[in-house]
């Protein structure tokens, strides 16, 4: 049995896994032959996976420049099955790509009118330069993450009746109003953003599952994020017990260890099975995200702006 190190770089994210496996390169076992995980434990690692994939996912595609969104409906509106609700999202999808390749035509033809004005204005540079971001952005593909939530009112004169939220993450283009004007029910569109929250807050909000009533889908478009060439034997079960009971809290030691990037945390888990630890050290870019000072203080302004 040898140590396998892997890393997983999201965008400003890097994942540093530690974990047993075979000469072979097979992982080693962590529960006895024939034996299944109960249901709870199951549906948990299935949502650690989901939540996983997402962050993941939402950091490899998305930063300050693009958007986090909440389209929903006032109570009278909302549709009475899913289906109809996933295809007003669909259509408002839909409506957005189509006003992204109107607004770049528009950018466009104003770029070279002013371009060919060779004017030495601070004013038409300064705009040139806007027009100019802006024909970058809207000519990169769309890209989109999104979550259904169903709520079911319990009590009042809907009570029984069901209310839609989307959280949905896509690229910029367009500005905010324009993005909020093409959804014909209520919504707020907002800047992602991580700087404030940290890299993680919002995509492990949309992951969430609490009451079993929420799911994904994403554009096919979207970067993967990158696995390293994973490196077998460099370390020892030692190493990773000592890291595992020594270096929890040690920033010092993870940023001295990996260069440009900043420590946020350190997961550990001991399996009785195979008498192994497992550990996954989550650092971010320097120059990205902080991490979160308080866990309730993206809940608290998503309460705010929903």
């Amino acid at each position: 049995m040898q140590i396998r190190n892997k890393k997983t770089i999201s965008g400003p994210m890097l994942e540093v896994d530690y974990y047993p496996i075979f000469s072979d390169g097979r992982r080693v076992p962590t529960r006895a032959p024939k034996t299944k995980p109960s249901t709870e434990a199951q549906e948990k690692y299935n949502r650690a996976q989901a939540k996983k994939k997402i962050v993941r996912l939402v950091n490899a595609n998305f930063d300050n420049t693009d958007f986090f969104i909440h389209p929903t409906y006032e109570d009278f509106q909302a549709p009475q099955n899913e289906e109809q609700a996933r295809r007003d999202i669909v259509n408002y999808l839909r409506r957005i790509k189509t006003k992204r390749k109107s607004e770049l035509k528009k950018a466009k033809a104003e770029l070279a009118e002013l371009e060919a004005l060779n004017s030495e204005s601070k004013f038409i540079a300064l705009r040139i330069d806007k027009l100019c971001q802006k024909v970058h952005k809207l000519s990169s593909p769309f890209k989109y993450i999104y979550a259904i939530e169903q709520q079911t009112y319990k009590t009042g004169s809907r009570k029984g009746q069901v209310n839609w939220h989307f959280h949905l993450f896509a690229t910029s283009g367009l500005d905010a109003k324009t993005m909020e004007s093409m959804w014909p029910y209520r919504i707020n569109c907002n800047r992602y953003q991580p700087d404030k929250f940290g890299f993680e807050a919002a995509a492990k909000y949309i992951a969430k599952d609490p009451c079993g009533n929420k799911s994904f889908a994403y554009s096919k478009n979207l970067t993967k994020p990158k696995v390293l060439e994973p490196k077998d034997g460099k370390v020892s079960s030692r190493y990773v017990e000592k890291i595992a009971r020594e270096r929890v809290d040690d920033r010092e030691y993870w940023e001295k260890k990996f260069k440009g990037y900043r420590f946020v945390r350190l997961i550990k888990k001991f399996n009785e099975y195979n008498l192994s630890w497992y550990v996954t050290v989550l650092m971010v870019k320097d120059g990205s995200a902080e991490p979160l000072n308080s866990p309730n203080a993206f809940d608290d302004w998503l309460e705010d702006v929903c």
